[in-house]
This record gives C-alpha cells, structure tokens and sequence, in this order.
C-alpha cells in the first residue's frame, strides 16, 4: 500500500524509533527485535502521531507495548478498533473539551453513539455518519483554532498601524482590540467550517463501508491532532495573551498519552 508522504514520514519515524527501542530493551546476540506485522496506514498514521505526542520515555514504553498487540494479531486490526477507540477515548474527550470551553457536548455524543452502534455491528449509513459529523468537526475545529495567539497577532498588526497612523493611545487601543477581536473570530469560524465541510463526507463514506483505504486518505493523524488541540487550546479569551509555550505543550503530553494508552487498550481488546 502506498501511504501518504506525511503519514511515510511519520511512520517510519516512529517504526525507526520503535525498532531502536526494542533493540535497548531486548538486547540478544546477534539479533535484531522482530518486526511488527504492518498495520493498516490509517492505523500507522494514529501510532505515529501519538507516539510523536508523547515524551520520550513515555513514548518509548507506549511502543512496546503496541509492538505486542501488533505481533499478535499479525497485522490483522480489524476496523472496530477505530469504532472501539473513538467511541471510548476520542469522542470522550472531544466532549470533555465541549463541558470546558462551553460548547455544547451533543454533536460529539451524537458520534459516539454512532460508534458504538458500529461495534455492535449494526451498519451505520454513510448519511447518519454525515449529518453527525458535520457538526461535531465544526466544533472540534472551532476549538482547535489557535485563538490567543491569532488574536495577540492581529491585534500587534492593529495597533502597529493605529499608532503610525496618530491614532492616540486610547483610540489605537480600542481600533486594535475591535479589530483583532472581529478578525480572529471571523477567521475561526472559517477555519472551523472550511474542514468541517471538506472532511465529513468523505469519513461518512469511509466509516459507513468499513473501508481501512478511504479512511487513511482523510489524513487521520490530522484528525488526532484536532482532537488533542481541542483539548489543549487555552480558549477564546479577548485580549488574553498567549501562553507560555510550556504550559501548552504539558496539556498536549497529557491529551496525547491519554489517547495512546486508550488506543493501547483498543488493541489490547481487538480480536483479528
């Protein structure tokens, strides 16, 4: 199978780094650690970016452990690994980052609902997928979206020109703050629709047939990157400035190790 250049990348980091540590955690003379069979991409791309999310020695012992339920089911992860995920981690969690930020948590049940229908084994259509996750993107995309920081840099761009322009300390204030703050939210709301339309229908048509192929095409390493974004992101707050990169970057380790150690227990439960 042919993955995608970013997913290629990605994996085979992660496949790199993998070996390596099997190798320091099982040294044998002469040999090498055996090769994992190779899973589906779409499941190669969520491994590798959860593994890249974590820190280092969490990462490393995540490895192994995945490494393991890989051997045994022989590179045969069935699809309700996806449902089975998603249902009690990703969806969860989207919900969780809902309750936090004040958004309204029924179009991330709504999902989740629908996978845990799909893991019963009741096939779920490609239309009930897509008029759930429309707007279960949007607000996962809404939440996502950088807004500290795009509003602190529309707001610098602002008041730069308020200020060359003699607005006044007061006036340059008030213009860069209304404009920052109509600017950012313009901008979010865009970002927000704009993926939400590009991506449900093509997920809709890829879970509703079960089809391991279509789904690595709708780039799912992004899809967790959202998700853990979501999370993270310190909110839409006018005027805030943004964050120390450290306590950003501590929120994302602790998302991503909690949708790791949750895919590790899906796989755990997988039967090929």
């Amino acid at each position: 199978m042919s993955r995608t250049p970013p997913a290629t990348a990605s994996s085979d980091r992660f496949l790199a780094r993998l070996e390596a540590g099997l190798a320091a955690a099982t040294p044998r003379a002469g040999a090498g650690p055996e090769p994992a069979p190779a899973p589906p991409d779409w499941l190669w791309q969520v491994i590798a970016v959860l593994y890249d999310g974590q820190d280092a020695a969490a990462a490393a012992d995540w490895a192994l452990g995945v490494h393991g339920e890989l051997a045994r089911l022989d590179g045969r992860v069935p699809f309700t690994v996806l449902h089975d995920w998603q249902a009690h981690v990703v969806a969860p969690v989207l919900t969780e980052a809902c309750a936090r930020r004040g958004r309204p948590r029924e179009p991330q049940e709504a999902v989740r609902e629908l996978h845990l229908r799909a893991l019963a084994g009741e096939r779920v259509t490609e239309a009930a997928w897509e008029a759930a996750l429309g707007p279960a993107l949007r607000v996962a995309y809404r939440l996502a979206y950088a807004w500290a920081d795009a509003f602190a840099q529309a707001y610098a761009g602002a008041h730069a020109y308020a200020v060359a322009n003699d607005y006044g300390a007061d006036r340059a204030a008030e213009f860069a703050g209304g404009y920052a703050e109509s600017n950012t939210g313009a901008n979010a709301a865009s970002f927000a629709e704009g993926n939400a339309s590009a991506y449900a229908g093509a997920l809709a048509a890829a879970w509703a047939a079960a089809d391991a192929d279509a789904y690595a095409r709708t780039w799912p390493f992004a899809h967790v990157q959202v998700c853990a974004l979501a999370w993270a992101a310190d909110g839409e707050r006018v005027g805030a400035a943004p964050e120390e990169a450290g306590e950003r970057a501590e929120r994302l380790r602790s998302v991503y190790r909690r949708l790791a150690d949750g895919l590790a227990g899906t796989l755990a439960r997988a039967v090929p």
